[in-house]
């Protein structure tokens, strides 16, 4: 029993270090996955400081009017865009390698949504930061609003962070199962995916005018607030990630090249 005891246990650690080496994998380029959003999103920053610096000096409502349509603004879409995009090119790019450094599809699965969960729980935290500072300096002196926006919530500061974790987990789990789907069937595979995607899109929002549901449907978030609605983005996250590890499993590291 000691012996059977002892090689679970071992089972189990090198299969935690697999999933960690998985993990250092896809950080090995530091350049795509940290430097190069964050400079991207650091240019966006700037340039919109520009315009609302040159805005707010053109309008007689001055600070206290940009404060109030920047609080709306969608500058900050960058960076799940961007969380997307690395999802998908972390499945394509890494799994072949992965594979042939003798990762299994188990280890490489857990590893890679472990890393989406890092990157995630990263932007989070520097969005929320950053919305401090925000809020601090009355909109960087100009008015200007980029990381405390209205989408991200009303209800403090630690919330707006698990509210744009729980975003960017959801992009990045849309990006691996795009991913994913790619690595098992190429092209054919997002081109199913696209075309899934767009018949639920495109179906929900005309049951929902054929139903006269939009009030309802308005009402129904309204009683959840924030607070409620945000976690709901747990559903389709799981989903996503039982889609993606179904077609991970059938996937060959030459299917993925």
């Amino acid at each position: 029993m000691t012996a059977i005891a002892v090689a679970e246990t071992d089972a189990r650690t090198l299969g935690r270090s697999r999933i960690l080496a998985v993990l250092r994998l896809h950080f090995a380029n530091p350049t795509q996955m940290v430097w190069q959003p964050l400079g991207i999103f650091a240019f966006v920053f700037a340039v919109n400081w520009v315009i609302w610096f040159i805005a707010s000096s053109a309008d007689p409502s001055g600070v206290e009017g940009m404060s109030t349509g920047t609080s709306w603004s969608g500058a900050s879409a960058f960076a799940f865009v961007w969380q997307l995009v690395v999802a998908v090119q972390a499945m394509n790019k890494t799994f072949p390698f992965a594979l042939g450094l003798g990762s299994t599809r188990r280890d490489f699965y857990l590893g890679t949504a472990l890393a989406m969960a890092v990157m995630s729980a990263g932007w989070a935290i520097l969005i929320g930061v950053l919305a401090l500072v925000e809020d601090a300096t009355g909109g960087w002196v100009v008015g200007g609003h980029m990381f405390s926006v209205v989408y991200f919530g009303d209800d403090g500061p630690l919330a707006r962070v698990w509210y744009v974790f729980l975003l960017m987990l959801f992009f990045a789990f849309v990006g691996t199962v795009a991913g994913s789907l790619f690595v098992r069937w190429r092209t054919w595979g997002l081109l199913g995916f696209g075309a899934v995607m767009a018949i639920l899109l495109v179906g929900g929002l005309a049951l929902a005018s054929f139903l006269n549901g939009w009030a309802a449907i308005g009402r129904f978030f309204l009683s959840l607030g924030f607070a409620g609605a945000y976690p709901l983005l747990l559903i389709p996250i799981v989903v996503a990630g039982v889609i993606a590890w179904a077609a991970l499993r059938g996937a060959t590291a030459r299917s993925a090249t």
